[in-house]
């Protein structure tokens, strides 16, 4: 009798402790997600509104002597916030549907963002490097938020209106760069809330969850840079 007595009581305290490690587990997964959605939507919220914030800046200066370039300018904002509506709807449905996800922005988007960057004033030389190929849909939209992120705070901190992109493709990783000539780590300073998933602190976390590696800082003679390198398995 106190032999299965014993046993029974090990068996209880087995399954409780499995029970235990079940919840911690899907709490920590839980805290994952809200983290994610949180980062998805404070890049898509945050870039929108720094884009139609410089865009109605612009507008506003151009209304009383040059109205019909100040329309380019509304039009501009017009579909900015049509685009980052569509984004969050996105992200947001992620959230409703779980582990359904839709699909994601990468690199392809690139042209398009630097289009929209250029109506809020922001001149974005593009270059690509190497033999662009598919990437993971983890790398490739970490390296997309990664230039979205820089490239939102040259606009918002910088004061310059330009900046230079580089997209590198190499054999087992992948590399972006972001430089401009503005007021290097003031921007930063601004930029980086230290709130663990925003501005420049999420860029660092996205980078780090993939085995990554974020330099940022300051560039000799002026101006700022952000480069990631994204490790991503070898092309046969």
């Amino acid at each position: 009798g106190v032999v299965v007595r014993v046993n029974r009581e090990a068996a209880a305290r087995s399954r409780a402790e499995q029970a235990r490690s079940r919840a911690e587990q899907a709490r920590r997964q839980a805290d994952e997600e809200r983290l994610r959605i949180a980062q998805e939507v404070h890049d898509v919220v945050g870039h929108g509104l720094a884009a139609i914030s410089m865009q109605a800046e612009i507008a506003l200066h151009l209304l009383p002597k040059r109205p019909e370039q100040a329309e380019t300018a509304l039009t501009a904002i017009s579909r900015t916030s049509r685009e980052a509506l569509d984004e969050l709807r996105v992200t947001l449905g992620a959230v409703r549907r779980g582990a359904e996800r839709e699909p994601v922005p990468g690199l392809a988007r690139l042209p398009a963002l630097r289009d929209r960057l250029a109506g809020a004033g922001l001149a974005v030389e593009l270059r690509v490097v190497g033999d662009p190929r598919e990437l993971p849909a983890a790398v490739d939209l970490a390296a997309y938020r990664v230039v979205q992120e820089a490239l939102t705070n040259v606009l918002r901190h910088a004061g310059v209106a330009s900046a230079e992109v580089t997209v590198d493709h190499r054999d087992g990783e992948l590399t972006v760069e972001i430089a401009d000539r503005g007021v290097g780590p003031a921007g930063a300073a601004a930029a980086d809330d230290g709130t663990g998933g925003h501005g420049l602190a999420g860029m660092r976390e996205r980078v780090a969850t993939l085995g990554g590696r974020l330099d940022i800082g300051p560039r000799p003679g002026g101006g700022f840079r952000v480069y990631a390198r994204l490790p991503v398995e070898p092309t046969t």
